[in-house]
């Protein structure tokens, strides 16, 4: 493996470790009442458009900006709903389930598809979204008599799974409309759109509003907006081109282990069999499809390297 592999590597392990702190910290100032959820997704986004903001001066990104990026209005409607969704969702829910049930992208994702482009799930698709929807019936039990496991969920339990398939309805209308768009600025105008939303909602609408100038709260917040968000996105565009889809697709969702391992180390919720057990259902779900999808585009990918060989002078 040659350094700019393993810096990669490296690099999207800390995107996964610090995308697994992220719940757990978010979920401290909440239960402590230092900011309330939607006032700090309006802050948090903010923060990182002020830093993407600067990395795409500094890049001269805006050259490629042209009257195709008006898509960008509906994807950021769309990723503000699946943030405002998961984060209003977590004041209610452990951060361990909340990053778990975000996994229901799984669901949406070959809905998507099949809708926007007529493309048919493939069966690996099929299979993951049946495990992640049995995965979360586990996850948000309460013990192993079948009567328990399946018992009502918390708002916040259904405010999260929403946000997951607001999360898989981005990742599929990304896919679709965004190709051939600069990353920094797509995201950028995506992240514009997403903190003019939280305000909107927060100011009139959240109460009680929490906001609090402690210097250590700010420090959680830069944390938050610039690291977990904006260097985090920034970092995983970089590193997922010298990496390989398989491993891409092994090592997203430990974010949600990071969350449950980090959530119980700081006893924000107690051990749990259930999550243990939904957890490893609907992270095995993701992987096996990752690993599957990854496998189809490579033979897809050199299926099209093959016939452009055959046929040069198409070209």
């Amino acid at each position: 493996m040659n350094k700019k592999k393993v810096l990669s590597l490296i690099g999207l392990i800390i995107v996964v470790i610090l995308w697994g702190i992220a719940p757990v910290v978010s979920k401290y100032l909440f239960d402590n009442h230092f900011y309330s959820p939607a006032l700090l997704v309006a802050i948090r986004g903010l923060l990182s458009c002020v830093a993407m903001l600067i990395f795409i001066l500094i890049t001269k990104g805006f050259k490629d900006l042209n009257k195709s990026y008006w898509i960008c209005i509906p994807a950021g409607l769309i990723l503000g709903a699946a943030y405002l969704f998961q984060f209003i969702g977590l004041n209610d829910t452990t951060p361990a389930k909340n990053t778990f049930l975000e996994s229901m992208s799984c669901i949406a994702v070959p809905i998507c598809m099949l809708i926007m482009t007529r493309e048919k799930p493939s069966w690996a698709s099929i299979v993951a979204s049946i495990a992640c929807v049995f995965g979360a019936f586990v996850l948000c039990g309460n013990g192993w008599d079948f009567t328990a496991m399946f018992t009502k969920p918390t708002v916040g339990d259904i405010l999260s799974c929403i946000g997951g398939i607001f999360f898989g309805i981005d990742i599929a209308f990304t896919k679709v409309f965004a190709k051939n768009k600069n990353p920094w600025v797509y995201v950028f105008f995506q992240l514009v759109i997403l903190t003019t939303m939280s305000f909107i909602y927060a100011l009139p609408f959240e109460k009680p509003l929490y906001f609090s100038w402690m210097w250590t709260n700010i420090l959680i917040l830069f944390f938050l907006g610039v690291i977990c968000t904006a260097v985090c996105w920034v970092l995983r565009a970089i590193c997922i081109k010298n990496v390989s889809a398989v491993t891409c697709a092994v090592l997203m969702p430990m974010s949600a282990v990071v969350a449950t391992f980090t959530s119980i180390i700081f006893r924000m919720e107690a051990f749990s069999w259930n999550v243990v057990a939904g957890g490893l259902i609907i992270t095995a779900a993701i992987i096996l499809s990752g690993i599957w999808d990854a496998h189809i585009e490579k033979k897809q990918k050199e299926s099209e390297e093959k016939e452009n060989e055959q046929n040069p002078c198409e070209q």
